[in-house]
């Protein structure tokens, strides 16, 4: 129906430290606890903080009822540097397919992102 469209979508993920670390869970919070590095890097000693890899992919589908929204499959693959458990240095390489829009062709994408993050 038009007056009441439904769009879905989901995405996998999953990660691994190359350096030996984890991600904790707190019940108690709902959330995860900040990744707490083995060794935080430091330049005069042997700290090269916590390295992880990542890989996603999410789709999602917005068209429904009249509505041509599209629909987008994205793969993704990712570098974290913790440096402490405050410091964090992500980059990320997407590549994102885009199909059955009405105002855009057919077409894919290649992004690269970066973000460098400071949590207290």
């Amino acid at each position: 129906m038009a007056d009441d469209p439904e769009f879905d979508g989901f995405y996998l993920y999953g990660s691994y430290f190359l350096t030996g670390e984890n991600r904790t869970y707190s019940a108690s919070n709902g959330a995860f606890d900040r990744v707490k590095p083995k060794a935080n890097f430091q330049l005069t000693e042997d700290g090269w903080g916590a390295w992880e890899i990542g890989l996603r992919f999410s789709t999602i589908d917005l068209s429904d009822g009249g509505i041509n929204g599209g629909e987008a499959d994205n793969y993704t693959a990712g570098l974290n540097w913790y440096l402490n458990p405050n410091v964090r240095w992500m980059a990320n390489y997407v590549y994102s397919d885009i199909e059955n829009r009405e105002d855009v062709n057919d077409d894919s994408i290649n992004i690269i992102q970066t973000r460098f993050q400071i949590d207290f």
